[in-house]
């Protein structure tokens, strides 16, 4: 049997296991929260795909995280792989607001309120800064690419942020949410 603690006595880059991927603290908030994102990527897939229908297709971004495919996987696949592992009491995961500001700082798409999400390029550009992400493989930013409905940013295995097709299945996904700080794991 594991020992529990509460997330808010781990320190800043701590690992821990949650039963489907491990994952690492990229920060604790005032508010009470703290931001965690996978260690590495749960599998690529596309940002987004067409949908069926003709008529959605003239209206379709595919780089709008609001209907975008990979949005919905995470936030009811692996969040029930979460909840099934049971490390981690998915009733302690914060519904987010979701920066959704493309990356030269254009409204984009507004937010997005969900309790699973991706790191935004200005949240990837911070935390790379402290070291506190492994660059060693390609993988998906939340933010769209301005004036471009097919593309999103990606992180390189480099780590230099790119421009993308959202379609390109051959991206990594690397979910991040906010915990409850007072959360045990272990």
């Amino acid at each position: 049997m594991s020992v529990k603690v509460k997330i808010k006595d781990l320190a800043v880059g701590t690992e821990f296991n949650a039963g489907p991927a491990t994952l690492r603290i990229l920060d604790h908030f005032t508010d009470g929260t703290t931001l965690v994102i996978t260690s590495v990527s749960i599998g690529d897939r596309p940002f987004g795909v067409f949908p069926f229908s003709y008529e959605l297709y003239r209206e379709f971004n595919l780089n709008d995280w609001r209907t975008s495919t990979v949005r919905r996987d995470l936030n009811e696949n692996f969040m029930s792989a979460l909840q099934a592992a049971g490390r981690v009491d998915t009733n302690k995961i914060v519904v987010t607001e979701w920066d959704l500001s493309d990356h030269q700082g254009g409204a984009g798409y507004g937010t997005s309120h969900d309790k699973i999400g991706l790191l935004t390029e200005a949240m990837f550009r911070k935390y790379a800064e402290q070291g506190l992400l492994k660059l060693n493989d390609w993988w998906w930013l939340i933010t769209p690419t301005a004036g471009q409905s097919y593309y999103v940013r990606s992180v390189g295995a480099s780590g230099k942020v790119l421009n993308s097709y959202a379609y390109v299945g051959i991206r990594g996904v690397r979910p991040a949410f906010r915990l409850e700080s007072e959360t045990e794991v272990g």
